[in-house]
C-alpha cells in the first residue's frame, strides 16, 4: 500500500516561506484527508513507497480540481497552487505492476479567501450616567472565519452591557500551525459620562415687557438650545410670560432639561380712542389702540355704520388711517372689533365704535 500525504506551500507572495502538512495515506491522522490552506497558497502531493515491501507504484495518476495544475503523473506532483477560494477534491490511482494492486485515494482540498473584509468597529467610546446602555459590537461575517472575544463569546457581533475594555480577534486558519490566512485585532474601551446638571430655578411671576434673565448650567463645549425663542446660548433674556425650556448638551452629547414658567401676573389692559382727526397735523391722525401686553395671535377689523368692512390686518403695530381705496372716509361713526388669543390660551373679543373728525 502506498503512503500519501501533502507538503503545503504558502504563498509566495504573502508568506515566502515552506511549511509542511503531513498527511499520510489511509493511516491519515486527519480525518476524512482534507486540508484547508489560504487562497493562492499551494500544495504539493507526494507518494511514498509501501511501508511493508518498499515498492513504489509502476503507475501514478494524480486528478486535481481548482488547482493550476489538472493532473500529474509523478510521484512527487509540482507545487499545485490554488487561486480561487472553495472545496476541491484530488484523486489518486496508483498501480504496482508486481502485485496487480490499484490503490485509489480520494482528497479534499478547502481553500479560504483573504483578507477578512473591512468593517466598521467603533473607538472608544462611552454613554451617559442614568441612562440604560447596550452597544453591539459588529464585526463582520465571512467564511471560515473564527472569532475570540474578551468576554469568551466566538459570534460575529455581542453585545457590551458594562464599563471597560473589549476586544475582538477574528482569524481564517489553515491547518497549519504557523500559517494564518489573514486576522485583524479591534478594541474599544467603554466608559461612563457624566450628565450635565441644570436648574432654572423655580416658576416667577413678571408682567409683558418686563425682563428677566434665564440662565443654564455648563462649561467649556456645552450647547445650548431655548424653547419656544430657539436661541442657543447660555443665557437669555425673557421679555414675555410663559414656559421657557433650555437643553443642555456636554460636548461627550450627554443632555439635561429645565423649565420655568413665567407667570403674568399684571392685568391686560387695551386703550383705544373714541375719535380720531384725519387731518394731516400729525395729532391722532391714525386709528390704533395701546396694549400693555402682546396677544398670541391677533386681528382688528373696522367696519362701517351699515356693517361693511373697510380694513383689516393682523399686525399688531398697524392701524387704520381712515382710508378706502387710498381716499378719506367721511365724517361719521365707525365700528371696531379687534380678537386676540391671550396667553392663557383662550380667545377675547372687544367691540366698540368712535367716531372720524375731519
Amino acid at each position: 500500500m502506498n503512503l500519501i500525504f501533502f507538503d503545503t506551500i504558502a504563498n509566495k507572495l504573502k508568506l515566502p516561506i515552506l511549511f509542511l502538512l503531513t498527511f499520510i495515506g489511509l493511516n491519515n491522522s486527519f480525518a476524512g484527508k482534507t486540508v484547508t490552506i489560504c487562497k493562492d497558497d499551494g500544495v504539493r502531493f507526494i507518494t511514498y513507497p509501501d511501508p511493508t515491501t518498499g515498492a513504489y507504484p509502476d503507475v501514478v495518476l494524480w486528478s486535481i480540481l481548482g488547482g493550476d495544475i489538472t493532473s500529474s503523473n509523478l510521484l512527487t506532483t509540482n507545487p499545485v497552487y490554488y487561486h480561487t477560494a472553495g472545496q476541491f477534491k484530488t484523486y489518486n490511482v496508483s498501480t504496482f505492476t508486481s502485485t496487480g494492486q490499484t490503490q485509489y485515494d480520494t482528497f479534499t482540498i478547502i481553500v479560504r479567501d483573504w483578507p477578512i473584509p473591512a468593517f466598521y468597529f467603533p473607538k472608544d467610546t462611552g454613554y451617559c450616567s442614568g441612562n440604560t446602555f447596550a452597544l453591539t459590537l459588529n464585526t463582520t461575517s465571512f467564511t471560515g472565519i473564527k472569532y475570540e472575544w474578551s468576554t469568551g463569546e466566538v459570534t460575529p457581533s455581542i453585545v457590551a452591557n458594562n464599563i471597560g475594555k473589549y476586544w475582538v480577534k477574528i482569524t481564517i486558519p489553515s491547518d497549519s500551525k504557523t500559517r494564518t490566512c489573514d486576522s485583524v485585532y479591534k478594541e474599544v474601551n467603554i466608559t461612563q459620562y457624566p450628565s450635565p446638571t441644570v436648574n432654572l430655578g423655580q416658576d416667577k411671576t413678571m408682567c409683558q415687557n418686563q425682563s428677566i434673565v434665564l440662565v443654564a448650567q455648563g462649561g467649556a463645549g456645552y450647547q445650548y438650545l431655548w424653547t419656544p425663542t430657539g436661541e442657543v446660548t447660555k443665557q437669555i433674556t425673557a421679555t414675555l410670560p410663559g414656559t421657557y425650556t433650555v437643553q443642555v448638551t456636554t460636548p461627550d452629547n450627554c443632555t439635561a432639561t429645565d423649565q420655568i414658567e413665567l407667570i403674568d401676573s399684571c392685568p391686560h389692559l387695551v386703550f383705544i380712542p373714541n375719535a380720531v382727526s384725519p387731518n394731516a397735523d400729525l395729532l391722532n391722525d391714525v386709528f390704533v389702540k395701546l396694549w400693555n401686553f402682546t396677544p398670541k395671535e391677533y386681528t382688528f377689523s373696522i367696519y362701517n355704520r351699515w356693517g361693511e368692512l373697510l380694513f383689516e390686518t393682523k399686525d399688531i403695530n398697524a392701524g387704520w388711517d381712515c382710508k378706502v381705496n387710498g381716499a378719506l372716509v367721511q365724517q361719521d361713526v365707525y365700528v371696531y372689533k379687534i380678537n386676540y388669543l391671550d396667553n392663557d390660551k383662550k380667545w377675547y373679543e372687544l367691540r366698540g365704535t368712535f367716531f372720524v373728525v375731519r
